[in-house]
């Protein structure tokens, strides 16, 4: 369990999620982009829409918080932070050795 508080919410104001009941979910979003990622899935079904000119989904799913935690963060986190193991940090470049005032002296 993520938390033991019944009113604990995970995510941003664009998209956040809440228990409902023990293994039921639901997302909330105000983002057209995740009301379509979330329409696409099968696990997935379409509660509520509300609002004339403001935007607002609701959606029901069952599982764990681990799951709906991670389905958030995937939608959420920029392609910019992803991590890869494929791509090797550069090679170092070899310097040249530069003669300092006293190895010059000796």
């Amino acid at each position: 369990m993520m938390s033991a508080n019944p009113f604990y919410t995970y995510g941003a104001q664009e998209l956040c999620v809440w228990r409902v009941a023990p293994g039921r979910f639901w997302f909330q979003t105000t983002e057209p982009e995740y009301a379509r990622k979330l329409d696409q899935r099968r696990d997935t079904r379409r509660v509520a829409v509300t609002g004339v000119n403001h935007y607002r989904r609701t959606y029901e799913m069952q599982g764990t918080w681990l799951k709906v935690k991670r389905i958030v963060d995937r939608y959420v986190m920029p392609t910019s932070n992803v991590f890869s193991s494929r791509i090797c940090p550069p090679a170092r470049r070899k310097l040249p050795r530069v003669s300092t005032q006293r190895e010059v002296m000796k």
